[in-house]
């Protein structure tokens, strides 16, 4: 009886048929999808591109910098003069039982 009854059961039920309605609903959800995913993925890959570039030529800036601030070090190997001609020229000091006179007649 179990049989029948499960074969009846299979007969009884009716097979789902979507409608013009939920088939154009799908499609409007897949094309939302796709215009969306689309619409974020495309223009990163563009921006990707252009940030490969900034990226290369700061590299190339970076390693200027790099070789100027190497030069620079090395001109600087002197680093009691340095720190003498800043004492002088931004800080006004002198040393001791040096006079410094200044001049009023240039201002700025």
């Amino acid at each position: 009886m179990a049989v029948k009854d499960f074969a009846s059961a299979k007969k009884s039920r009716k097979r789902f048929r979507p409608s013009k309605v939920h088939i154009l609903i799908a499609v409007a959800v897949v094309a939302l999808f796709s215009v969306t995913l689309f619409g974020c993925i495309l223009p990163n890959y563009a921006s990707a591109a252009e940030y490969e570039e900034q990226t290369s030529q700061l590299k190339s800036e970076m390693a200027a910098l790099d070789a100027e601030s190497e030069r620079i070090s090395d001109s600087l190997s002197d680093k009691e003069a340095l720190f003498e001609k800043i004492a002088r020229e931004e800080y006004g000091y002198c040393k001791p039982g040096e006079k410094v006179f200044y001049s009023s007649s240039f201002s700025e």
